[in-house]
């Protein structure tokens, strides 16, 4: 069945369950009503003649037997009222021939209750409603309010089939229009954006969509773009070796050793290409582990100083270490925070001209690790700041691999970063050089369980 149909079905069904309980309470609420009213205006009457039946039946030992009589002369007829014991057997009636009947079973229970110390002892009721005229009026008059109920029922039935329609239309044509623009983008179509109708719930779902489909097309272009730059980034090396090899077995001559020192060069550098890749893919995924620990982070940071001095000093660069705030403790794994503090040096040195500067700061903030590394190299332009952690993407892309490295070096340390809990951001001016900051979480203890 379609959606459409189910939410005209149940609007139709809700309308007829609800238009029947109506009108059952109604019906019943009208014969409450036209009982009240009925002893309303005889309420008098039955209040005296209960009074004298109650005494008649007292003085009379507590039974009713010749009552019928003793109604001829009290002349009861005229009062209009009938009397039964408590099993609807009619005592007193001004038509003779009903005495000794059965009250009608739609009467019994509209009866005026009469009792003797909070003992039941027979049931006083108006005569009219045992009027054949009144009890037509009643029957005529529920009929009335039954045709009425079923006239408002068909109506609001037909209203609720006109309002389903047109509300499972609006509900509907945006889930048609999106299950078409899935259809689409199954065949690679992302272009087409879903249109908006409303600011409801069904419009948040569209701008979802349109965000989801987005994203999911610069992931692909992300992906075709990586394919192309990691054969790029593959073909040089292999030419390398390829061309080189060939050459030798052309000649038929064995290699020179300078020969084989290039060949190794290029296998060190394809090994470490896909080195690269690897431990990018396995941080993304989630599956690196990580084995962290507390570390004496000044003692650790002075083990490698020397080699970040003598990386300066061979290009004429000016280096600066600041670790007068830095925590006497961090907590991280020590191989991969070295890796993330070797990549943004060797990054500021690759950006950086001779005579430049490189700040390296660390400070405690809280619990927390954060150290940054500033230069005065190059900078990064506004538009290339949110690409920066791409992967094989490069400010610059003038610049071979031997100046611009292989691209993979932002991106993995932001994932490594990420790993450790923590987040890594820059900021930087065109010709004037860049900052990146980087915040690692500090050791928490672990809450025992209760």
């Amino acid at each position: 069945m379609r959606l459409t149909s189910k939410i005209s079905l149940i609007l139709v069904t809700v309308v007829l369950v609800t238009g029947v309980l109506i009108g059952v309470l109604c019906i019943e609420n009208t014969n409450d009503a036209l009982d009240e009213y009925l002893y309303e205006t005889h309420e008098v009457m039955l209040n005296e003649w209960a009074r004298t039946f109650v005494t008649y039946y007292t003085y009379n030992g507590e039974s009713w037997d010749g009552v019928d009589s003793i109604g001829r002369m009290m002349n009861l007829q005229q009062a209009g009222v009938v009397l039964s014991n408590l099993h609807g057997r009619i005592l007193y009636h001004y038509d003779v021939n009903y005495i000794g009947t059965q009250v009608p079973q739609e009467i019994y229970s509209r009866g005026y209750i009469l009792r003797v110390d909070n003992q039941v002892i027979g049931i006083l009721y108006p005569a009219a409603l045992f009027s054949d005229t009144f009890m037509q009026l009643e029957q005529d008059f529920v009929k009335s309010a039954i045709g009425a109920v079923a006239k408002g029922v068909f109506f609001t039935s037909l209203f609720a089939i006109i309002i389903g329609m047109g509300l499972s239309f609006n509900i509907v044509h945006p889930v048609r229009e999106l299950t078409t623009a899935v259809k689409r983008m199954a065949k690679g179509n992302f272009e087409e954006p879903l249109p908006i109708y409303s600011t409801d719930e069904i419009g948040d779902l569209s701008r979802s969509f349109n965000m989801m489909a987005q994203e999911i097309e610069h992931g692909i272009e992300l992906r075709k773009q990586m394919m192309a730059d990691t054969s790029h980034e593959l073909r040089t090396p292999l030419t390398v070796l390829a061309s080189k090899l060939e050459f030798t077995l052309e000649q038929n001559k064995p290699l020179e050793t300078e020969d084989v020192v290039v060949l190794y060069d290029e296998v060190i550098r394809l090994k470490g290409l896909v080195n690269e890749l690897q431990d990018l893919s396995k941080l993304e995924a989630g599956h690196a582990m990580l084995d962290k620990t507390l570390i004496r982070f000044r003692d650790y940071f002075e083990d490698f100083t020397v080699l970040l001095e003598a990386e300066a000093e061979s290009r004429s660069m000016q280096l600066e270490v600041n670790l007068e705030q830095a925590p006497e403790y961090c907590y991280a794994d020590p191989k991969r925070l070295k890796q993330i503090i070797l990549n943004l040096v060797n990054n500021a040195f690759r950006y950086t001209p001779e005579g430049g500067k490189i700040t390296i700061e660390a400070r405690q903030e809280g619990n927390d690790l954060m150290f940054s590394v500033q230069d005065t190299g190059m900078g990064i332009a506004p538009e290339d700041v949110d690409k920066i952690f791409e992967r094989f993407y490069r400010t610059d892309r003038s610049r071979d691999r031997e100046s611009g490295g292989s691209g993979l070096g932002l991106a993995i340390t932001k994932a490594l970063v990420e790993a450790h809990g923590g987040w890594i951001k820059v900021a930087s001016k065109v010709n004037e050089g860049s900052t990146f900051t980087v915040m690692l979480p500090g050791w928490q203890e672990p809450v025992e369980e209760k």
